[in-house]
């Protein structure tokens, strides 16, 4: 069921959500080098290595995706959608003049969200919240 939030509600969340953020970012880096180093090593001992050789390399990184997952599960839980993992992109739902629409924040900007779009707008339609608009 979606949740809908005032500016207000969704800014309380934000130090909350911020570390998490922070951490994903982390761990799709790491989750990223290592699989670069497996694929590499794995073609360096294409024939020659046992199926199972690369097993904890492997399992390692199942092991960061699954603590990945968990963390997504987490800002899902405060009600935030993430949107890209790299940019710290998030998205929370809420009604705007009566329609459905999206409050936006991103890494970097302060814990006060300021901008908001359309369902299908994205974050290149953001537009700045004023005092004109009435968010849920």
């Amino acid at each position: 069921m979606k949740r809908y939030f005032t500016v207000e509600e969704a800014n309380r969340q934000l130090p909350l959500i911020e570390p998490l953020l922070l951490n994903l970012q982390n761990l799709k880096q790491e989750i990223t080098r290592k699989n670069q180093e497996l694929q590499t090593a794995k073609s360096l001992f294409v024939g020659l290595a046992a199926p199972d050789a690369f097993f904890a390399e492997e399992a390692g990184i199942e092991f960061l995706v699954m603590h990945a997952n968990s963390l997504i599960a987490k800002v899902q839980e405060y009600g935030a959608e993430i949107k890209n993992v790299d940019l710290g992109l998030i998205d929370f739902y809420t009604i705007m003049d009566g329609q459905e629409a999206c409050l936006c924040w991103k890494l970097g900007e302060p814990h006060k969200i300021q901008y908001w779009h359309g369902l299908h707008e994205g974050f290149l339609g953001r537009k700045p919240i004023t005092r004109m608009d009435n968010p849920h």
